[in-house]
């Protein structure tokens, strides 16, 4: 058996490998430019006092230390965006569950619901925000009718002690579509079989759904529950239309937060909150990651 000679190997090689490399070479040099290349050097940024303008002073973990030590702002920030998370994930998935479950039923018009549930999806965060802006005016639409029932105008975006969980509910209206497509395609993947024996064994609607639909959801609770905190802790759009990040503080978020250090220039500050933000999203999706692992 004769071998080629190495020259021609080579010329064979890439002749047989030159496009699928070449396709491939350009998605992965884009991640290493937009995505490795910025990260490492926000890294390095957290590492130093930088303004963007002056040469970089490294000051090593000081930036992280005042973080948790001397920035009670960034503590209330964290704080607003846990409190944030806990609505909406206390609202949003159990809500989605529910019109999932109404949406699976045998109804008229079925098709039309689900592109009414879904549209605020597709619809721009800024666009979704600006309505809920007009909703919660002094004079908007829920004020008239909590005056109408006798009731006291409300704050909703004024009063510190409302404003976070006024941002929230919009948040949930915007995004609750999404877990109910999501509860729904995989409640239709459930074999109808396993109903039918159950209802031949005499087991009632709330039986069915306890000890069928819910067991078989589990793998796409988990998923709903860990995209949907992660998303969230990431949430600034509503925040910056809506409110700016106050009154006093009460809306301002992880993100808010790191974009207003970016727009005063503490570049390396904002980099150091970037990346607790990140340890934080590293955290649940590691918790993604090691359910579906062990689950398969």
């Amino acid at each position: 058996m004769t071998v080629a000679p190495y020259p021609d190997r080579v010329r064979r090689f890439v002749r047989r490998y030159s496009m699928p490399y070449l396709f491939i070479a350009v998605p992965v040099l884009s991640i290493i430019v937009f995505l490795f290349i910025p990260m490492i050097a926000s890294f390095w940024w957290s590492l130093n006092d930088f303004s963007g303008i002056q040469a970089a002073t490294f000051v090593g973990l000081k930036n992280y230390i005042q973080l948790f030590t001397a920035d009670p702002i960034f503590i209330k920030t964290l704080l607003n965006t846990t409190l944030f998370v806990l609505m909406g994930m206390g609202i949003g998935p159990s809500l989605g569950m529910l019109t999932a479950l109404l949406l699976n039923q045998k109804v008229r018009f079925q098709s039309v619901f689900r592109t009414a549930y879904y549209l605020p999806v597709m619809t721009s965060l800024v666009v979704v925000s600006t309505i809920w802006v007009m909703l919660y005016n002094q004079n908007g639409l829920l004020n008239s009718l909590v005056t109408g029932l006798g009731f006291t105008k409300v704050g909703w975006l004024s009063d510190p002690r409302v404003a976070l969980v006024s941002v929230a509910l919009a948040s949930v209206w915007q995004g609750f579509g999404f877990e109910t497509v999501i509860f729904l395609a995989a409640m239709q993947s459930i074999p109808r079989e396993l109903y039918e024996a159950a209802m031949m064994d005499g087991a009632n609607p709330s039986q069915r759904f306890w000890y069928i639909t819910l067991p078989s959801l589990r793998h796409v609770i988990v998923f709903v529950y860990i995209y949907g905190i992660i998303g969230s802790y990431q949430v600034f759009d509503q925040v910056y239309v809506m409110t700016r990040g106050g009154p006093v503080y009460s809306t301002s978020t992880i993100v808010h937060y790191l974009f207003t250090k970016f727009m005063d220039l503490r570049l390396g500050y904002a980099s150091a909150i970037a990346y607790v933000l990140f340890a934080i999203l590293v955290i649940f999706s590691f918790i993604q990651w090691r359910f579906f692992t062990e689950k398969n």
